[in-house]
């Protein structure tokens, strides 16, 4: 059998901004290299989790895809019809069907107005529901992520972060969404409170079969939540694969010094060693080569003067690294 065309396409997506501050005379203005030649592609019903450290273009890449920041080359098919800013039909389409949710649950709601209003606001721009029946589908929504409906009348500062956060994902249900793009939904927001969210996104995907975007910088939220998992360092995918095989047997060095730098809760056991050298490169003066060159413990001549790597087949997923490393390479070995 054939396998279903992905929900979401992204090929060769690219994002610049151009540097604050005013360019030197003659020296021409300096851009900030956000997201560069990201390809990915998501199927209906399925959990994407995108990890990697703060500034390496995840939050800039999954508000490219709903057209929150434009983007300077590449394209986003969804369902695969084509997004374009050119055609505002197509965007008009893409956000009738994917959402997103943000990172801080006060930020994303207008403290003016109480939370049923911002849900309802939602079901009326998009034709949701008939306007007598409005009221009934945001009571609707509000018990469907475990909210009682008498805090519609509330606004957000009445709430708490995690109600706040349960009224983020009920407005981006309100659109009838086949994807969600959650971006550090959970980092505002106590344990036990990330726990209920993300059992209640599990619960959702499930029941309505949503494809999912997760965007975040704890490995061990993506673990549980997601089927595949991609790599950002410097805004390219450098490893992307189902999150088991990825976790189990990393194959990029800078996976694998992500993973090795999640701390062990067991007091008798050692500290591993720091298996990165120095500082992440500036996005406005990238490294010639592979971008993650100065600070690979396996770094030879060809990663410095050779072409950037591009993504490439394995077992167990794809890569963006020159070299197969042994699975227990370690820092200083030879790849």
């Amino acid at each position: 059998m054939n396998a279903p065309l992905p929900l979401l396409n992204v090929k060769d997506l690219v994002v610049r901004f151009r540097a604050a501050g005013m360019a030197l005379p003659f020296a021409g203005a300096r851009y900030i290299n956000a997201v560069n030649g990201v390809s990915l592609a998501v199927a209906p019903g399925e959990t994407l989790g995108i990890v990697g450290e703060s500034g390496c273009g995840k939050s800039t890449l999954g508000r490219a895809i709903l057209q929150l920041v434009d983007a300077q080359a590449g394209e986003v098919r969804f369902e695969d019809g084509l997004v374009s800013l050119r055609d505002k039909n197509s965007i008009a389409r893409l956000r009738g069907q994917a959402a997103m949710i943000f990172q801080d649950p006060y930020g994303s709601l207008n403290p003016r107005i109480p939370v049923g209003e911002a849900i309802a606001e939602v079901l009326r721009v998009h034709d949701k529901a008939a306007p007598d029946a409005v009221p009934a589908r945001v009571a609707e929504l509000l018990r469907l992520v475990g909210l009682s409906t008498e805090l519609a009348e509330r606004r957000p500062h009445q709430l708490s972060g995690g109600q706040c956060q349960r009224v983020g994902i009920a407005r981006a249900l309100a659109i009838e969404p086949r994807l969600i793009i959650a971006d550090e939904c959970v980092a505002a927001l106590d344990v036990s409170i990330q726990a209920q969210i993300l059992n209640l996104l599990m619960e959702l995907q499930r029941r309505m079969n949503l494809s999912l975007i997760f965007i975040s910088h704890d490995l061990g939220v993506v673990r549980h939540l997601c089927r595949r998992v991609a790599v950002m360092y410097l805004g390219r995918i450098v490893e992307i694969g189902p999150t088991e095989q990825v976790f189990a047997a990393p194959k990029h060095p800078y996976t694998r010094a992500l993973l090795a730098a999640v701390p062990d809760i067991d007091p008798d056991r050692p500290l591993a060693p720091p298996q990165l050298r120095g500082e992440p490169p500036s996005p406005q003066d990238l490294p010639t080569g592979c971008p993650f060159h100065p600070r690979c413990p396996h770094a030879q001549e060809v990663c410095a003067h050779g072409e950037a790597p591009a993504l490439r087949p394995t077992e167990r997923g794809d890569v963006a690294c020159h070299f197969d490393l042994p699975p227990n390479a370690q820092q200083g070995e030879e790849p």
